[in-house]
C-alpha cells in the first residue's frame, strides 16, 4: 500500500514540475486504452494487459495470437511505433512485462516470444528468412527457402539501433544486440553483447567491463 501511495505522490511532484511530460503520458495511457478496448471488441486473438501507453502508432495484422502484458510503452523511433504481422491462425506472438518498444516491427509465421524489461529501438524480429516463405525460391538453386523457426527473447534485453533477428534465435537474460546486427540460428548467452552481420560470436559483458577497468 505504501508503495502504491509513494508512487502516486512521486507522479504528483512530477506533474507539477513537468506539465507537458504529465500531458504526454496521459494521452498515451488513453490512446493506449482505446487500442485495448478496440481489439478485446473487435480481434479476439488479440490480448493487451492494461496498463498500455501508445505514444505513437500500434498496427497489429493477421489470424495469429498476439498477448502483450501490462505495462508495456510504445514510442517514436525511426520506425514509428509497433507493428506485428501475423501469417497464420497459428503463429503466436508473446511480449512480456514493462517492455518499452520503441520502431519495433514482428513478422511471425511460427513463434516470436519477448520477455520482460525489454527495449527496442527501430528493430526488426522476423522468424522466417523471407516475408511470404511460401512463393519464394532461391535463384539458381533447386532448394526451398530456410523453414521458419522459433525466436526467444530473454528479460532486460535492450535490442539498439538497427538490429535484425531472424529465425532460430534465442537470446538469454541480460544482453544487448549491438547496433546494425543481425542474427540468424544463432544463441546469446545470457548477460552477453553480440555484435556482428551476421553474429558469430558474443562477447560476456563482464569481460567488456574489466577491459574498461569497471570491475
Amino acid at each position: 500500500m505504501h508503495s502504491f501511495l509513494d508512487k502516486i505522490v512521486k507522479y504528483l511532484k512530477r506533474s507539477f514540475s513537468d506539465p507537458v511530460y504529465s500531458l504526454n503520458g496521459l494521452t498515451a495511457l488513453l490512446r493506449g486504452s482505446l487500442y485495448i478496448v478496440y481489439y478485446r471488441l473487435f480481434r479476439k486473438n488479440i490480448k493487451i494487459a492494461f496498463p498500455f501507453k501508445a505514444f505513437s502508432k500500434v498496427a497489429i495484422i493477421g489470424p495469429g495470437a498476439v498477448k502483450i502484458g501490462k505495462s508495456c510503452s510504445v514510442y517514436k523511433n525511426v520506425f514509428r511505433g509497433l507493428t506485428i504481422v501475423t501469417s497464420s491462425s497459428d503463429s503466436v506472438v508473446v511480449i512480456g512485462e514493462r517492455c518499452a518498444l520503441g520502431g519495433l516491427t514482428i513478422r511471425c509465421d511460427k513463434r516470436v516470444e519477448i520477455g520482460d524489461h525489454v527495449m527496442t529501438a527501430n528493430s526488426l524480429i522476423q522468424d522466417s528468412f523471407f516475408v511470404n516463405k511460401y512463393k519464394t525460391k532461391p535463384l539458381y538453386v533447386d532448394k526451398l527457402a530456410p523453414e521458419p523457426a522459433d525466436i526467444s527473447i530473454g528479460n532486460n534485453v535492450w535490442l539498439t539501433l538497427g538490429c535484425i533477428l531472424l529465425g532460430g534465435c534465442n537470446v538469454g537474460n541480460d544482453c544487448v544486440i549491438a547496433a546494425g546486427s543481425w542474427c540468424f540460428k544463432s544463441k546469446t548467452d545470457d548477460y552477453s553483447i553480440a555484435i556482428g552481420n551476421p553474429v558469430r560470436k558474443t562477447l560476456p559483458i563482464e569481460r567488456l567491463q574489466r577491459l574498461k577497468g569497471i570491475s
